[in-house]
């Protein structure tokens, strides 16, 4: 109950600091290996300060998840495949801690940038609140970000490889 009035209090402030910025909301993520992220809403999308020019994949999923586990092994395909044009930053959306989290990333030999969202609940809430969904998030989410910072695709559910290989494509268009 304390955790789930938590994080009422914390989409409520997010909400609330969203409808009255007057300055763009900005967040510092830090994922497992400690690599700090810093995001700034924009009108049309979310910037990664540190991926300028490259397409950005921001899913949301949990460790418990049977479509989130099994969209892993295409999307570390993706981040070999797609070096020089393409990060994937994965949020782990269950609050599983992020000592077990690392234990998890290992184990299933993720290649890409994860952040434990128990960390960063406050990103997770403005990202639900953004997205539309007040009443939990669906996992997998994923939100498609162009090369320019522009949201182009928010979709929940499990994604094919194909699919997400058209998108990264339009993305760096």
């Amino acid at each position: 109950m304390k955790k789930l009035f938590s994080i009422i209090t914390l989409i409520l402030i997010t909400f609330t600091t969203y409808i009255n910025a007057q300055e763009p909301i900005s967040f510092t993520l830090t994922t497992i290996n400690d690599k700090n992220l810093t995001v700034s809403e924009t009108k049309d999308g979310l910037n990664f300060h540190e991926f300028k020019g490259k397409a950005v994949l921001l899913t949301l999923f949990g460790h418990r998840c049977p479509p989130c586990l099994k969209e892993i092994p295409e999307l570390i395909e993706l981040t070999n495949e797609h070096k020089d044009d393409l990060e994937i930053v994965a949020i782990e959306a269950q609050l599983y801690p992020k000592d077990s989290l690392k234990e998890f990333v290992a184990q299933h030999k993720m290649n890409y940038n994860v952040i434990a969202g128990y960390d960063h609940n406050d990103f997770v809430a403005y990202i639900a609140n953004r997205a539309g969904y007040t009443n939990g998030i669906p996992l997998p989410l994923l939100i498609a970000i162009n090369k320019d910072g522009e949201v182009e695709s928010v979709q929940a559910g499990l994604i094919g490889k194909s699919e997400l290989e058209q998108l990264i494509k339009d993305l760096n268009d």
